[in-house]
């Protein structure tokens, strides 16, 4: 059997060792090599790649590698594979990618094919803000996926718009402008898709449970689902860009506008991927099925009652500062799952970091600087992998 052997980037990300576990359990001759600069020693940890490629950029591993396929996982990954070596990719275009790294024009499109988005407004100075026509609250974000900024907002007058302007400019540098939107209060719901130029092959829902920080972030606790109004939105989206490979579509439900509300495109693997792949959704294998040129029919097939929580990854974090640690008996639900014993020596590295969150938060700020401790010894075992650059560790399954 000749082996197929695919790249995928962000190795140490939690979608990324989801990822490649199901595609290899799919696809017997596929090896996976995982591309991490930094974080290398933990990528490895998982035991799930054949190798690993640490200590040197992205660019240089696609340049110096043989490699039948790259899967970009990370926003700024999927950029760079579609400079280098798109050819090796199932990715959009250039353009299209760019309408989902753009928020503005991704709200632009969604007012053209009358999807309910927040109101939106661009701004490059801070003392723009006086003159906006915004109720409060309001969210304040970098406009481009991508940025290196995450930073977001939530202001309930003109003073902390101005300052959370002033600031997050201070941040991006001049690598995007920012952003001004109406808040949209509501649950979280995703739409998931692999598309074949504007074609959807394979669909999946997902209703967030709970997610970090409380105050809207990623999603820590989640459970699938299924609408046929939140199908048609997201579709509508994907076909209008003519969408080539995986996208998520994250929507809020608003109870005033009684109807789904966009927040974002990510055209890219999403972090809760995990609960699609557990519930039957096998989104990078069928990627790679997609990539050779294997016939894929349509499908909405997935377990409907499916739970997911990733606890170390700060579930159990969120359970606290919201004073629900009752709730970690959901665990052990029937339909619920999660990510723990995948790997004895990744769970204690994220258990450290748990602990040092924890303490950080807990502790008075004058005994907090103790807390870091834990977290330092965390960044040690995440630190970058002591080898030669340009080598590749190897790991046995």
């Amino acid at each position: 059997m000749v082996v197929f052997q695919a790249l995928v980037t962000d190795a140490s990300y939690k979608h990324a060792v989801a990822l490649t576990r199901h595609a290899k359990v799919a696809i017997p001759n596929l090896r996976v090599v995982g591309h991490d600069e930094v974080h290398g020693v933990f990528a490895g940890s998982h035991r799930c790649y054949d190798a690993i490629l640490t200590g040197m950029p992205l660019e240089r591993a696609l340049r110096d590698g043989t490699f039948d396929m790259v899967i970009p996982v990370g926003a700024t990954s999927v950029l760079t594979v579609a400079a280098e070596c798109p050819a090796l990719a199932v990715l959009s275009t250039r353009e299209e990618l760019e309408v989902c790294y753009d928020k503005r024009r991704t709200v632009e499109l969604a007012n053209q094919l009358e999807v309910p988005a927040p109101q939106t407004w661009l701004v490059r100075r801070a003392e723009e803000s006086a003159s906006l026509p915004v109720s409060f609250p309001c969210v304040v974000k970098a406009s481009r996926e991508g940025s290196g900024c995450k930073k977001v907002s939530y202001c309930t007058n003109h003073a902390e718009l101005s300052g959370a302007i002033d600031q997050l400019l201070v941040l991006l540098r001049g690598r995007a402008e920012v952003l001004v939107q109406e808040f949209i209060q509501g649950t979280g719901f995703g739409f998931f898709g692999l598309m074949n130029h504007g074609e959807p092959l394979r669909v999946f829902m997902h209703q967030r449970i709970r997610e970090y920080p409380p105050s809207g972030g990623r999603s820590t606790a989640a459970r699938a689902y299924y609408s046929p109004r939140l199908k048609e939105l997201g579709l509508r989206l994907l076909a209008a860009l003519k969408w080539h490979g995986v996208a998520m579509v994250e929507f809020k439900y608003s109870e005033p506008r009684a109807d789904f509300v966009l927040m974002e495109i990510n055209g890219k693997f999403w972090g809760s991927l995990e609960l699609g792949l557990s519930a039957g959704v096998n989104f990078g294998a069928d990627l790679i099925r997609l990539f050779r040129g294997e016939a894929l029919s349509y499908s909405e097939r997935y377990e409907r009652d499916w739970e997911f929580y990733w606890p170390l990854d700060d579930d159990l974090l969120t359970l606290l500062k919201t004073g629900a640690l009752r709730r970690i008996g959901d665990y052990w639900k029937p339909n619920a799952h999660t990510n723990l014993g995948q790997s004895l020596r990744s769970d204690a590295i994220k258990s450290l970091r748990l602990a040092g969150k924890i303490l950080g938060g807990l502790l008075p700020s004058s005994a907090s600087p103790d807390s870091s401790k834990w977290r330092d010894r965390a960044d040690r075992a995440l630190g970058p992998q002591a080898s030669p650059l340009g080598s590749a560790s190897h790991f046995n399954e």
